[in-house]
């Protein structure tokens, strides 16, 4: 007689009730212990709750602990109620915004654009039996590229384009190639995206430097410092990334475009419409940053805006014929409405979550910059110039990834400004590395939106390997800016 087999079944391990109590201690407890040096209890109560949110998403899932900080940020003093709270976070317009592009850009990859993508430049001569020189060339492409692209909309494409190379050519689920080439992504997109501040936030900065210095920022300058350190950055990560992480580049050598079937040797008709609709409407975002002096421009940023230019795009693509003659549109809601691909739910709670929370920390209701800032000042006061750029490559790398980049950014130009001037160097140099190097915040998910769109990926889903993976960037990023910065200086002066 033949019995059946049971199935043991276990509970949590012992380790993870452990960061399960750590994360609930930092986000409720932490806010109850007497505010230290300026801080404020709303300021402790934030810190407490953003510090417990990163390691909630580090060590337990995402879910739990976005619905919570919600709640919490609600409770804190900071608004009024919790119904507040959701409508800052869940209502914000970049939580709206990131959804609408995962729409189309993951239906471009649904539609077949992937694994055309894959066949078409891995089948290149100049590619073939290169797999590393394959990977430096698609990063540093794209590191150009966003210079003018759409960030975010960018980033979930290259994403969803890296899985299917990764699938394609058979690369297991855990495997390193998959966090090597999301990390490099990661990277090489946020060297692009500031070489020039001409546009967004970054412009921002670059004015509030001119304002507080007299000098401002000469982008043609800046761009032959940023282009140095990026293509350096790159080559040096795709190289020794490749031999850190361990990647098995023999796969990707070895792999035939052939088994991709006769499906992917051409581009299907409603991806070409997608992919259409997508860069006309990329190219009016770029206008709309780019040229902002005109009625149809002005009209772009401050009435339609560019997240209503997004959702546009999808409206017209969920009407447009396919061209495939099947009488559907050229997306189907239905493809994509249960798609990992297309939506993918950690990343929309961690921006929606982490970035409002960053942004708050800096508020001055919190006490958490002067607190920052009186730790910094005095460390200034009689170095000399090559100290004073090193120590701001430094220090506003590391502090841009515990908080809002651009508060962060803003919040340290007058701390600084006044020992730049008063050193006697070009001002101009510092102020082109303190807006680059604000930029890099990647390491945690609430130190930029591209950073939460990263962490928040389903497909690299081990929170020690994408984080190792994105301070390495980062560390390759602040050694080669300070010698590079440092070297500029010096030939300047």
């Amino acid at each position: 007689m033949k019995t059946k087999a049971v199935t043991k079944l276990s509970g949590y391990s012992p380790v993870q009730y452990v960061h399960m109590a750590v994360t609930l201690f930092f986000m409720v407890g932490f806010g109850f212990l007497p505010p230290f040096s300026t801080l404020t209890p709303v300021g402790m109560k934030l810190l407490g709750l953003f510090i417990g949110v990163v390691y909630g998403y580090s060590t337990c899932e995402i879910i739990w602990p976005s619905f919570l900080a919600i709640i919490l940020f609600g409770l804190s003093g900071y608004h009024d109620s919790v119904t507040s709270a959701i409508t800052a976070m869940m209502g914000g317009e970049l939580v709206f915004q990131i959804l609408v592009q995962q729409f189309t850009a993951g239906a471009i990859v649904i539609y077949g654009f992937g694994k055309w993508f894959v066949r078409k430049t891995l089948s290149m001569k100049c590619f073939q039996g290169k797999p590393i020189f394959y990977t430096w060339c698609f990063m540093f492409v794209f590191m150009w590229a966003c210079i003018v692209l759409e960030t975010i909309s960018t980033y979930l494409l290259l994403y969803a384009i890296w899985t299917d190379i990764a699938d394609s050519c058979g690369y297991s689920k855990d495997s390193s190639f998959r966090y090597y080439g999301f990390g490099g992504i990661l990277v090489s997109l946020m060297l692009g995206v500031s070489m020039m501040p001409y546009k967004g936030w970054q412009l921002g900065l670059a004015t509030s430097w001119a304002q507080i210095t007299g000098v401002s920022i000469n982008l043609g300058g800046m761009l032959c410092m940023t282009a140095v350190i990026g293509v350096t950055v790159i080559t040096l990560y795709t190289i020794l990334g490749a031999k850190l992480f361990q990647v098995d580049f023999s796969i990707m050598k070895a792999f035939d475009v052939e088994k991709l079937g006769e499906e992917s040797a051409v581009l299907r008709p409603r991806a070409k419409r997608i992919i259409i609709v997508y860069m006309v409407v990329m190219l009016l975002s770029i206008f709309a940053g780019t040229f902002r002096s005109n009625a149809f421009a002005d009209f772009l940023n401050n009435q339609l805006t560019i997240t209503g230019l997004y959702c546009l795009c999808f409206i017209i693509l969920i009407m447009l014929p396919s061209g495939e003659g099947d009488g559907k549109a050229a997306i189907s809601f239905n493809d994509i409405k249960h798609s990992d691909i297309a939506i993918s739910w950690p990343v929309i709670m961690m921006c929606a979550v982490t970035i409002p929370l960053a942004s708050a920390m800096t508020k001055d209701v919190t006490g958490i910059m002067p607190w920052l800032t009186g730790l910094f000042a005095p460390l200034f006061a009689g170095k000399s110039p090559v100290f004073i750029l090193v120590f701001i490559v430094v220090v506003m790398e590391i502090l841009t990834n515990v908080g809002s980049n651009i508060a962060m950014g803003n919040a340290m130009i007058p701390v600084v400004a006044p020992f730049v001037m008063a050193s006697g160097a070009n001002p101009m140099i510092f102020g082109a590395a303190l807006i680059y190097c604000t930029n890099m915040g990647i390491i945690f998910p609430g130190s930029s939106a591209p950073a939460s769109v990263y962490h928040g990926r389903d497909e690299i889903p081990d929170s020690k390997k994408r984080t190792l993976a994105a301070a390495f960037g980062l560390g390759l990023h602040m050694a080669v800016s300070a010698v590079v910065y440092s070297a500029a200086l010096l030939m300047i002066n």
